[in-house]
């Protein structure tokens, strides 16, 4: 892409807020969740403003109201939308059941209910949630088979995963994060074997769904709702007023989600600038064209990238 080549960094907002939890410089480190209107609260990434090239903040979900820093006069700032994100809003509802009927249809609510039966009826099923404390030999036996479940599961869709690349790295950095409750490890377990392991991120009332996957054995099950319900009832239990599942267009999280936001790229370069001023106008002639092809299915349904990379790998 063109911005790659203009642009002189290309941060991603929405991972950076919630797995590192800090934030653009150009943004103030005070934010409020629309939703809810609670407030967050997270720490500056301390950088050097280069307006050399263009800065682009990639990522910027349009549910979180984020106030822009003051601006020197001779930087200019361009919003762009792009993709569509998707989240459970649990604010108004009671329980998960009260969820499930006012969104699901009476169709998905008795397939729910019957793979729930059976998964239950023929194994030894339980889960947990791992927040605040977790031993490190257990810690390290879930990451390793939630490393071989991910790369089962996107070996039979022939699809790239591009966490398994950088797993040591995951690993090495979550745990602390469980410690501090930042994160959590959710595992639902056959007898003692995981099934289906969700790796999330917390924010005050929003959690942050990062990695999920689940044994490809039990696809029969619909592990991926089973796993959704058991979520839905922890978080309207502990007060979460958001689960955000991020971007990516699937039937699961239209099914699921009852809010769809946009994700926003910012552009920032200096009107001094007469190249960063034709640059930006190419780059956001260029995410306008990507966006156009998205939603004509082109880019990511005809044209999906994973999967050329897997099959090129």
């Amino acid at each position: 892409m063109l911005s790659k080549l203009f642009s002189s960094q290309s941060n991603h907002l929405i991972f950076d807020l919630f797995i590192e939890t800090k934030i653009s410089i150009f943004f103030s480190n005070y934010a409020i969740n629309s939703l809810s209107q609670k407030s967050l609260k997270v720490k500056k990434d301390i950088a050097d403003f280069n307006f050399k090239k263009i800065k682009m903040i990639k990522d910027v979900p349009n549910y979180i109201q984020f106030k822009l820093n003051e601006l020197s006069p001779d930087i200019v700032h361009k919003v762009i939308p792009q993709y569509s994100g998707y989240l459970i809003n649990t604010v108004g509802y009671k329980d998960a059941s009260d969820y499930i009927t006012k969104n699901l249809s009476k169709r998905n609510k008795k397939n729910l209910n019957s793979k729930k039966n059976k998964l239950y009826k023929n194994h030894k099923i339980f889960s947990e949630f791992h927040h605040g404390f977790i031993e490190k030999n257990e810690y390290d036996t879930i990451f390793k088979t939630f490393y071989k479940l991910l790369k089962n599961r996107f070996n039979e869709k022939k699809m790239h995963n591009r966490y398994l690349s950088t797993w040591k790295e995951l690993q090495s950095t979550t745990y602390q994060k469980i410690l501090d409750k930042k994160a959590s490890l959710h595992v639902v377990y056959n007898d003692i074997t995981p099934i289906a392991i969700t790796l999330n991120y917390h924010l005050n009332d929003i959690v942050f769904s990062h990695i999920q996957t689940f044994d490809t054995n039990y696809s029969k099950y619909n592990m991926g709702d089973i796993s959704m319900l058991i979520h839905l009832e922890w978080l309207i239990k502990n007060n979460i007023n958001v689960f955000d599942l991020s971007m990516g267009k699937t039937y699961y999280k239209e099914k699921w989600c009852n809010h769809k936001y946009t994700f926003m790229y910012h552009l920032f370069y200096s009107k001094k600038s007469i190249l960063s001023r034709i640059c930006s106008r190419i780059i956001v002639q260029e995410l306008k064209l990507i966006q156009f092809l998205r939603d004509k299915n082109i880019i990511g349904t005809l044209i999906n990238f994973d999967k050329l990379l897997f099959n090129y790998k």
